[in-house]
């Protein structure tokens, strides 16, 4: 909120924040700021609010469709990612690699390239995750082979990105 005189030159600046931690509540219509001070306000004195609030462009989420990428593309044998074992009798580890950039809701579908389905999931997420990990299998639970793969994340409204990523064992 900025307080401007009648040249309208800005005298005061007020921000309304959240608390960095604990629930809030958003501001909702109809709500009521009380500002208090100890100069009185003039006949001249204006008052500007602006509000920004959260909007849905679905010209921008089609363009964020384009920064969706795979990492590490491509995989060699082993990910940095991983957690790094210990104790050899465990095994090798999770293997993994990463779908980066993903909207809130879609499909991944991975094919080999043949064009077969080689997995297919669902991804759900809040604004802070956007990144799903795949764990190198198919569908029904054997490890992939080596060679290129291509993906394809489907946005219900949004569209489609597709992509390709190489397996290197």
């Amino acid at each position: 909120m900025t307080i401007v005189n009648a040249q309208r030159r800005p005298m005061w600046r007020f921000d309304f924040g959240y608390p960095a931690n604990g629930d809030t509540i958003a501001p909702q219509s109809g709500d009521v700021y009380k500002i208090r001070t100890r100069k009185s306000f003039d006949r001249n004195d204006v008052i500007e609010f602006t509000m920004v609030g959260n909007s849905i462009s679905t010209q921008k989420a089609k363009s964020d469709l384009d920064s969706i990428y795979v990492v590490p593309d491509p995989y060699i044998a082993v990910n940095r990612l991983e957690r790094k074992i210990l104790n050899l009798e465990e095994g090798r580890g999770e293997r993994r690699i990463d779908f980066v950039n993903l909207p809130a809701e879609c499909t991944v579908k991975i094919f080999t390239a043949a064009g077969r389905l080689v997995q297919e999931f669902n991804f759900n997420a809040s604004d802070e995750n956007r990144r799903a990990s795949w764990d190198l299998r198919t569908k029904d639970g054997l490890e992939i082979a080596h060679g290129v793969y291509f993906y394809a994340v489907e946005a219900p409204g949004i569209g489609v990105k597709t992509g390709k990523f190489a397996i290197i064992k």
